[in-house]
């Protein structure tokens, strides 16, 4: 199992949609990899729907990549993630992690992802039907400290108990959303009952972490053994990077346009390019003038636009 292999603390990319598919996970492991790698989020229902094959876009991965990969599921039908899971399995996955956490509204009325949060019966059901259809492949969960209200001991005293891999703990409830401090106090909590009740689960924190820097401080603070970046990454690409250092204008483009070949090359017509769109700010920022070469950018309409107007600006 490559979770028990990792160095202590790990470092662990989150999975977002339409961000880490395997085109930016390439970009990532190209400029300042961390330890392990997520897809996008995969819905089960999707996997098992006539759509089936554009869904599976979301697990497209590069097989020369020589960081762990873990497929992320998310849904509420046990026999779908069974399913799912030894899909994953056959297509060479390192791991499957069940999304018990996303806040999307419409996803938990319909009792999936942090809809799961408290729903004991329904949530072990799915553990251990991913379980079953992953057979030698591990098992993890990410997900939140409650639903509406914090139920930090109660929910992490079940999860503990379905010898999981690992569990990675966002610090916040799905009601809070993003919107205040993640609580690493509570994820301290998630620690320490761990160490009591399943001291083989690892245990990941997930929640406010800018950098690597950041992320060793809150290993400190907490006692968790790896660090998940999500948003941290759209401000800064090299969060990962055990070197600090200055990353210039040219530098920057240059990784851009990388993209930008690399997501035309994987996708063509496939995926809208305003896709792209959200990742101009982590590129053009920092310098005098990027502001305005980022409006002018978020104006257009292809990747040829893009190369056009990049094209006017120096790059070495």
């Amino acid at each position: 199992m490559f979770w028990s292999n990792l160095p202590k603390p790990f470092f662990v990319l989150a999975p977002m949609d339409d961000v880490t598919d395997v085109v930016f996970r390439d970009v990532i492991e190209n400029v300042a990899p961390p330890d392990v790698f997520f897809t996008e989020f995969t819905s089960t229902d999707g996997l098992a729907s006539p759509g089936r094959e554009r869904v599976m876009e979301k697990l497209a991965r590069n097989p020369d990549s020589k960081y762990p990969l873990v497929a992320q599921l998310w849904g509420n039908d046990p026999e779908l993630y069974r399913q799912a899971a030894a899909d994953m399995a056959a297509m060479g996955f390192d791991g499957i992690d069940i999304n018990m956490g996303c806040p999307e509204r419409g996803i938990v009325a319909r009792g999936c992802c942090g809809g799961l949060i408290g729903c004991y019966h329904e949530a072990e059901a799915i553990i251990s039907a991913t379980k079953e259809g992953a057979g030698k492949l591990p098992v993890s969960v990410k997900t939140r400290i409650g639903l509406g209200s914090i139920i930090t001991e109660d929910w992490f005293n079940f999860l503990l108990k379905q010898n999981l891999a690992a569990i990675t703990v966002h610090g916040r409830t799905v009601r809070e959303m993003s919107k205040v401090p993640a609580h690493w106090d509570e994820i301290a909590k998630v620690v320490a009952l761990r160490n009591q009740l399943a001291p083989q689960t690892l245990i990941i924190g997930n929640g406010d972490v800018a950098d690597r820097a950041e992320g060793l401080a809150r290993v400190e603070e907490s006692g968790v053994d790896g660090i998940m970046i999500g948003r941290g990454i759209f401000h800064n690409i090299f969060a990962f990077d055990q070197q600090t250092g200055e990353h210039n204008q040219d530098e920057m483009i240059t990784i851009l346009l990388e993209h930008l070949d690399a997501f035309e090359q994987t996708w063509g017509d496939t995926k809208s390019f305003q896709i792209l769109k959200k990742f101009f700010k982590l590129y053009i920022n920092g310098w005098y003038g990027a502001a305005e070469l980022r409006a002018r950018l978020m104006d257009v309409n292809s990747p040829d636009e893009v190369r056009a107007i990049l094209k006017g600006v120096s790059v070495h």
